[in-house]
């Protein structure tokens, strides 16, 4: 391991530098003859500003480069996108939050002075400050020479993310000055918490008819394609119906499953190792630079994992001997033996007397003592007081008996009480499960094998892919129409899904893993266009491209099953309300309705819904204004159409301690304003988000 830590001290130069040259290649092939400079080209717009693909792309790369080189992660596709919408959110940020702390007189960075205090000094960040790293484990106290020495560390061994670090720790200090302004600014006067008061607590009781629009079949109610027509014009603009741009497409999976010739492909190269393992003077760097999962930890075998053959040989094998391959699930290893362990081991049986269903602790204590008393003046008796007493479901089936484990199986009472005492002892331990009556049947030790272990996934190989992506894209060629699609697919019995809606701002697509190729081909795509094959995980997916929905007001073939329910609705709405006007009892309506009459008795103002399953907001507030003892008009709602008589209106008490609704009402605006701030910011701004063109 020591060796693996000097070859990451030296590698920083090294992946810095690849990871720029994988910049470079992956834009100039992302962007080459397309005809636009890549200074030209942007990722999105934020106050009329563009965000351009060079900026963007190479914070992503830093960002990247200190998860290889200063943490040694794996960087994959999900990874990447990560990395991308942390790198995208921050820009924002920048533009809206940190630009708005610049002009509110708080400048663009920080002295050294508070920067030292916010790592190690009197007001360090929360976020280290609460960390249990930096805490002195005697005294639980904030270790301020620890921090120092971290920074220091990350300046010194990790410089991409110390660059990326104090970028955001600068940029947060400043943003959470502003915030804070903002927070204190927040007032509130008298008005809004008489208003409040007042929503809160005048009641209205009263009786009402609901004729539910859902109580008659749209059947009944047919709307021409003019009064459609109509509806949309009058209704399409409204911000409920508003639509962000979004594109449908279908697309085919073609799986990509390891074949019989690649399973034994890959026994064989793991094969290929057996002389190089058993000669290697350095076993970890061996095992982390041929294994799949990059690590190295010395494993116990456990009996039986192996096939019978190669398990004889693993329990029989010195220090030093390589067994395998073998397969083991969804992979093939080539292990190691690198020590043989002893285990202590023992076997018990016991009798639980439980405290969890609320038994007090003393009387089962004593039951107990009782048990252990008879048990150790007549053992044959042990197995009959396990049928009748223990309360063990693991075991009472067993006569109480726990077979061979060992000292990490159980919890740490239970481990005393069959390790530290002596074959034949009969002792109580007491556990969070209750009290236990434990009798030492046996102890042993065992030999137990920890190997180094070698692991090759089961995987297609690239010939299988190529196969699979033969076939896939010859699909692609020979299927072009909507029916011709659909159906080659099923004929094939392959997997066809229809994605009705991929916003620009999604990064997930139904049914898939690592759907970020097929998301920017689709969001670049052309209305019936297919694609070639895209690489998507396991599975190669061709696509085609079904219909492009604009920002904005939608078409009406877009919202025309909606809009059709909603004409309908306003059609019976408007039938009931002419039926229903002039009504002066509610009985007698209710009976020409069918229906019944309800009560409300003391509904708040600020109330969401009336009794019944009726969520109507507008409505209440119309139903406040009804006099007592007057029967409404006809009140058209989202849910019914309502006729109310008003019995009583119930005015607000008189405040009597405003301030503290004051404070109360004010706290909770703070707590609101950060959220809501950002929010106008980007509103404000304008934010295009074009990411999905090239991701």
């Amino acid at each position: 391991m020591a060796i693996i830590g000097k070859i990451r001290e030296r590698s920083g130069l090294l992946l810095v530098l690849v990871g720029g040259a994988m910049v470079a290649f992956i834009l100039t092939d992302l962007f080459s003859n397309r005809g636009i400079g890549l200074e030209d080209r942007a990722v999105g717009v934020i106050d009329g500003e563009d965000v351009g693909i060079i900026e963007f792309e190479r914070r992503v790369s830093d960002e990247l480069d200190s998860y290889r080189n200063d943490f040694g992660q794996t960087v994959d596709a999900q990874v990447t996108e990560q990395v991308r919408a942390t790198v995208w959110n921050e820009i924002l940020r920048e533009r809206t939050l940190l630009r708005q702390a610049e002009a509110a007189g708080f400048g663009s960075s920080l002295g050294k002075e508070e920067y030292d205090d916010i790592r190690f000094g009197n007001n360090v960040l929360q976020e280290f400050s609460s960390n249990p790293n930096f805490k002195d484990p005697n005294t639980g106290q904030l270790n301020k020479e620890q921090l120092r020495t971290y920074f220091e560390n990350v300046q010194l061994n990790a410089p991409v993310y110390h660059g990326i670090q104090k970028r955001r720790m600068i940029q947060n200090r400043l943003i959470t000055k502003y915030t804070t302004l903002v927070k204190k600014s927040v007032f509130v006067n008298t008005t809004q918490v008489q208003d409040e008061h007042l929503q809160k607590t005048a009641k209205a009781s009263f009786e009402f008819v609901a004729k539910r629009y859902d109580s008659e079949p749209d059947s009944l109610y047919q709307v021409t394609e003019s009064e459609l027509k109509s509806f949309y014009d009058a209704h399409k603009n409204e911000k409920r119906y508003v639509q962000k741009a979004a594109r449908a497409f279908d697309y085919v999976a073609f799986p990509v499953v390891a074949t019989m010739g690649d399973i034994e492909q890959i026994r064989k190269d793991l094969e290929e190792l057996r002389n190089d393992f058993e000669a290697t003077a350095d076993d970890s760097l061996f095992v982390v630079g041929n294994s799949d999962d990059r690590t190295y930890a010395l494993q116990p075998y456990t009996s039986g994992t192996a096939d019978a053959a190669q398990d004889t040989l693993i329990l029989a094998a010195d220090t030093g001997a390589v067994i395998g391959p073998y397969r083991d699930g969804d992979s093939w290893k080539l292990v190691k033996v690198k020590e043989i362990g002893k285990v202590e081991e023992a076997r018990v049986r016991h009798i639980l007397l439980s405290t969890q269903s609320g038994k007090p602790e003393d009387e089962v204590e004593a039951r107990a003592d009782s048990i252990l008393k008879v048990v150790k003046r007549d053992r044959s008796k042990f197995e009959a007081l396990v049928t009748k007493y223990s309360e063990d479901p693991g075991s009472v089936q067993n006569g109480g008996v726990y077979e061979w484990f060992d000292r990490f199986k159980m919890v740490p009472e239970f481990t005393a009480a069959s390790f530290d005492e002596q074959v034949g002892a009969i002792t109580i331990a007491k556990t969070t499960y209750g009290f236990h009556v434990v009798e030492v049947l046996d102890q042993r030790e065992r030999e137990e094998p920890r190997l180094a272990v070698i692991t090759r996934n089961i995987r297609p190989l690239p010939a299988t892919f190529k196969e699979v992506y033969k076939t896939a894209n010859e699909f692609s060629l020979n299927n072009t129409t909507a029916e011709a699609f659909k159906s080659a697919a099923e004929e094939a019995g392959l997997q066809f899904v229809e994605v009705d809606e991929l916003r620009n701002d999604q990064r997930f697509v139904q049914g898939l893993e690592d759907p970020f190729s097929l998301i920017t081909w689709v969001n670049n795509a052309d209305i019936d266009e297919v694609s070639e094959p895209i690489e998507s995980g396991d599975r190669y997916v061709v696509a085609r491209l079904r219909g492009i929905r604009e920002q904005g007001a939608p078409d009406l073939e877009d919202v025309r099953e909606l809009f059709t329910k909603e004409a309908i609705k306003e059609k019976k709405a408007n039938a009931w309300i002419e039926k229903m006007n002039g009504a002066s009892d509610l009985a007698t309506l209710a009976s020409e309705l069918g229906g019944s009459v309800s009560t409300a008795t003391d509904l708040a103002f600020n109330s969401f819904n009336i009794p019944g399953g009726y969520s109507e907001n507008a409505v209440i507030g119309r139903i406040f204004a009804v006099p007592e003892g007057q029967v409404s008009a006809p009140l058209k709602g989202d849910i019914a159409v309502y006729v109310v008589k008003m019995n009583t209106v119930t005015p607000a008490p008189e405040l009597t301690d405003a301030e503290a609704e004051r404070t109360a009402m004010r706290q909770r605006l703070q707590g609101r304003s950060e959220g809501n701030l950002f929010t106008a910011l980007r509103e404000a701004a304008g934010v295009q988000d074009l990411r999905s063109k090239y991701y």
